[in-house]
């Protein structure tokens, strides 16, 4: 230790004198000493170790002589006083050695315990040579024997201390020796070693030195070494290349060449500022537009100030061009922003456009001119009229071309600040940032319908088409960007809907009161949250009393409103995007539902309705399959059920799109079937199986024989096509008599069974054979002549 404080002052100067290999070496040389001592220490501490152990071993010996003369004592083959004496010899050789060997804590302990022991032999013998035999081998058992036991157990213990000591002294000691002769072979490896890293690393710099020239020659980065008014000092080959032509006769090969000549005037300050503010401790990157024999290059030039560096002595300006990166992130954006296939902004775009413009709309309003300036935003929503027939009829190819050419139609018809979007598929917006009035938004929507009224010519195909426009304006139908895109949805769907062509949004056409539009926003948490459930009905065989079928019927229990109706959220649903996430909601757990019943060994068909909407989707055959497939049901297992008014919205479009349905093997029903207009004429062509009566031409049969006798026509008509008849509404128990008597195939309603959950409607079809024999056995009696042609089918 007093050698390592004496050079504790000299062993930085050995490190920076000679790199450290010397400080390294005396260090060694240092820990060698103190290693060699401590080796020779654990030794010797082994040896005493050992030699302690043979001598409690002794001890050990001496304390079982004892024992055998007190057992010989008294048990009378030895008299009392020799033993005594034999025993006072015995244990002044085991004190003798007791004293030697044992350190103080165990020494306490083994004495104490041996004093007992002897003690206890002691009142022994003193009771044999009085003559108490018994006492005496009384005390031998209880405190004789187990003083004994005591004393052989402490001096067991000590000999596992011993000989743990023992075995760590001598593993110390190898490795103390293994340490020595690690340190003599580390002196000499650091000694020899030195002459070989010295060279080693003399020729690693040179062949480092060549392979950064090499790198730098052969790299397409550029190197620059400038002072700081920026002219060149150094400049690496592909620098010299991208610079060539700013070479002047003074500079022939770069050097006193002014770098400020060879950038864009728009980034001179730049450089200028660069060039100043850097300090040595820190760098800075910058941008830089230089000019060379290809144009204007953009460079990201990262500088450093090496002027310390007698090998460097400038600023270093290390360069990269990021000229293809930056357009292929400027086409990034733009793609992000834009339609790929028209060019068109797209609908993140148009939104940022709609929000800037509502705010300098807001400004504009609350300037010292006041609102009076008439300023606002106008948005008008356009949806082409029967594209997808063009589509349909010439393909693809033709559709895309058309929306290509439709965008700078619009365009030309408008002034430079509005905006053109594309929102996807057939539909269209503008923004009119600067609109005065809603009479002038609705003025540029007949201009724009005017203008998409002209042919179009593609391929030499002249084609026409039609648009309903939807118009909002700000301030007047809200000031909100969200509200306002819904509110000109809405509108558009209506001018569609009344083949009105323009139609600017009016409050009554609009069924999304405030409260509404607060049922709305419940509504999209409400598919996130599991409050949306289904109720199963039963459709029942009239001839054969069998549950052939179930109706999913869509619940909403509202956290707070509690149980809310399908007629207080679906139309809601159906005049925004919401209706076709819960359609797929209502597919899933109905197919989920046919599935577990299929399981359970009692499959039963299930029917879901469709909306309108629904019937616009041209992907909804597409997604029914793969909801069937990833339920694993049969597609014959599923209903669909749409109403005429659904049907009629777009005829040509539903027909097409049921056929790609029934092709797939689902079952299509004609829901509310008397209550629309659909023509015989079209209802022989659509792919359907089922014709389910209007419900309120069911429950008025009783009281009106006019309503009676179109449902019997109705169920005629069914049969004549080869449609089965299904009746919903069925109440009362003369209704069913009336609809057996008509031959009306199944029958739905509440006199069979109200909607219920899946695991009510489980226990109810199991019940229900028993209530069957009761319900319609009546049916089954010869039935009194109404008048009717028609059997049961």
């Amino acid at each position: 230790m007093t050698a390592v404080r004496v050079l504790r002052p000299i062993l930085p100067l050995l490190r920076r004198a000679t790199g450290g290999w010397v400080a390294a070496v005396v260090l060694a040389a240092i820990a060698f000493v103190p290693a060699a001592a401590l080796t020779l220490q654990f030794k010797h501490i082994g040896e005493r170790r050992l030699q302690a152990q043979q001598e409690l071993q002794v001890v050990v010996s001496e304390l079982h002589t004892q024992d055998a003369l007190e057992w010989r004592s008294i048990s009378g083959h030895l008299p009392t006083a020799e033993a005594t004496a034999e025993l006072t010899s015995s244990r002044e050789r085991a004190q003798l050695l007791t004293s030697r060997i044992t350190a103080p804590e165990h020494k306490k302990n083994l004495e104490a315990l041996n004093a007992r022991y002897a003690r206890a032999v002691d009142e022994e013998l003193r009771l044999l040579r009085a003559g108490r035999e018994v006492q005496a081998a009384e005390v031998d058992e209880t405190v004789v024997d187990p003083a004994f036991d005591k004393v052989l157990d402490a001096a067991q213990d000590y000999d596992a201390v011993l000989a743990a000591d023992a075995a760590r002294a001598r593993k110390l000691g190898d490795i103390g020796v293994l340490l020595t002769v690690g340190l003599s072979l580390g002196v000499t490896a650091l000694v020899q070693g030195r002459r070989r890293y010295v060279e080693l690393r003399r020729r690693t710099e040179r062949k480092s030195e060549a392979r950064y020239r090499a790198l730098v020659d052969q790299s397409s980065d550029v190197v620059l070494v400038t002072d700081r008014r920026g002219s060149c000092r150094f400049l690496s080959p592909s620098a010299e290349r991208l610079l060539a032509p700013h070479f002047g006769p003074e500079s022939v090969d770069g050097q006193g060449l002014a770098l400020a000549q060879a950038v864009h005037p728009g980034d001179r300050d730049v450089l200028e500022a660069a060039l100043e503010a850097i300090e040595p401790t820190c760098g800075s990157t910058i941008e830089l537009r230089l000019r060379g024999d290809e144009g204007w290059r953009t460079f990201e030039m990262d500088v450093q100030d090496l002027s310390a560096d007698a090998a460097v002595g400038g600023l270093v300006l290390t360069g990269h061009d990021i000229t293809e990166r930056q357009a292929l992130q400027r086409e990034l954006e733009h793609r992000a922003l834009h339609d790929g296939l028209t060019g068109l902004p797209n609908r993140v775009l148009l939104a940022d456009r709609f929000d800037q413009a509502l705010r300098a709309a807001a400004r504009a309003g609350h300037s010292d001119d006041g609102p009076e300036d008439g300023r606002g935003v106008g948005l008008l929503l356009i949806d082409l009229d029967r594209f997808k027939e063009i589509n349909d009829t010439l393909g693809h190819h033709y559709g895309d071309e058309l929306l290509v050419q439709i965008g700078p139609r619009l365009v030309s018809a408008l002034r430079d600040g509005d905006t053109v979007a594309r929102l996807g598929g057939d539909e269209f917006a503008v923004l009119l940032p600067d609109a005065r009035s809603l009479e002038a938004a609705v003025a540029v929507a007949t201009t724009l319908q005017a203008t998409l009224a002209r042919s179009f010519c593609i391929d030499g195909v002249e084609l026409g088409v039609e648009a309903s426009i939807g118009v909002v304006m700000s301030g007047l139908h809200g000031t909100d960007a969200a509200i306002l895109m819904q509110r000109a949805d809405i509108a558009m769907y209506v001018a569609k809907q009344r083949s009105l062509g323009i139609f600017a949004y009016d409050r009554e056409a609009d069924s999304n009161t405030p409260e509404r539009l607060s049922l709305l926003g419940d509504l999209r948490r409400a598919l996130d949250n599991e409050e949306l459930f289904l109720h199963f009905q039963p459709k029942v065989s009239l001839s054969t009393g069998e549950v052939v079928g179930a109706e999913a019927l869509l619940r909403w229990q509202h956290p707070t409103r509690g149980l809310i109706p399908p007629d207080a959220f679906i139309p809601l649903a159906e005049n925004t995007g919401l209706i076709g996430p819960i359609t797929r909601y209502v597919l899933d757990r109905a197919l989920a539902q046919a599935a577990r019943w299929a399981e359970a060994g009692e499959p039963l068909q299930v029917a879901v309705n469709l909306s309108a909407r629904n019937l616009l989707d041209d992907q909804l055959d597409a997604k029914v399959a793969e909801q069937l497939a990833a339920h694993g049901v049969p597609a014959h297992r599923l209903t669909l059920e749409v109403t005429e008014s659904a049907i009629m919205t777009d005829p040509v479009r539903a027909r097409e799109l049921l056929e790609r349905l029934a092709a797939r093997g689902v079952a299509i029903s004609i829901d509310d079937f008397g209550a629309g207009y659909t023509s015989l004429g079209q209802l022989k062509d659509l792919p359907i199986t089922e014709l389910k009566i209007d419900r309120s031409f069911v429950l008025a049969m009783q009281g009106e024989a006019s309503d009676s006798l179109i449902v019997r026509s109705v169920i005629d008509l069914g049969h004549n096509l080869g449609l089965s008849a299904v009746a919903e509404g069925v109440e009362t128990a003369a209704a069913l008599q009336d609809l057996s008597g008509f031959g009306c195939d199944v029958a739905q309603g509440f006199l069979l069974c109200r909607p219920l959950t899946a695991e009510a409607f489980d226990r109810w079809r199991t019940a229900w054979p028993r209530q069957a024999e009761q319900l319609l056995e009546p049916l089954r009696s010869p039935l009194v002549s109404t008048g009717s042609d028609a059997t049961p089918a």
